[in-house]
């Protein structure tokens, strides 16, 4: 079997390309211990499994009275270095830009690809890997198409640990859109 008979294999499984690429944004690498509802797709290389899972199981289980969750020790997001956490039903993108932490939605407006995947630019900008739309961190505004935004996220560091709490914008449900090639893809 070629790669392109794995990737038609894995597109029909999901129901189509934006259904794959929904899939291959919301798997985890590691889940976390306990059934906290959090997992996340960037441990820190630094930290042996047993050391990860002991840091993981340290998280708070229950919401703390303003109805944040703990999601991560405060050392899994560091500058550079984003992590991709399940909260409730959303897939939220943590990062540490500027010493200041943001919460996204993970799942780019266009096709859903893994924006707890991007990197930084100057100005707090993101680009989606799949193909490259562009979307501030601070506002969830998206650049490349501003009705298109993604949610973003009440977010604070507290005891150690970080805490994801409810929308503080809605984001766009829409799916599809141009390439930079010009291709248009329809959800």
């Amino acid at each position: 079997m070629g790669i392109r008979d794995f990737l038609k294999g894995k597109i029909e499984k999901h129901g189509g390309a934006a259904g794959a690429a929904k899939a291959a944004a919301l798997k985890p690498v590691r889940m976390v211990t306990g059934g906290r509802g959090a997992r996340s797709s960037t441990p820190d290389p630094a930290l042996s499994p047993e050391q990860l899972r002991q840091a993981l199981a340290s998280v708070p289980a229950e919401p703390d009275a303003e109805g944040f969750r703990a999601v991560a020790p405060v050392g899994m997001v560091t500058e550079g270095r984003p992590g991709t956490f399940n909260v409730g039903d959303d897939a939220v993108a943590i990062y540490r830009y500027e010493g200041q932490l943001y919460a996204i939605d993970s799942a780019c407006t266009h096709e859903d690809g893994p924006l707890g995947e991007s990197e930084v630019e100057d100005g707090g900008v993101i680009t989606c890997p799949y193909h490259d739309w562009r979307f501030e961190l601070s506002t969830g505004a998206c650049l490349t198409d501003p009705s298109r935004p993604v949610s973003c996220f009440a977010i604070k560091e507290h005891g150690g640990f970080i805490w994801v709490g409810p929308k503080t914008s809605e984001g766009s449900s829409e799916r599809g859109g141009e390439h930079d090639d010009g291709l248009k893809m329809d959800a």
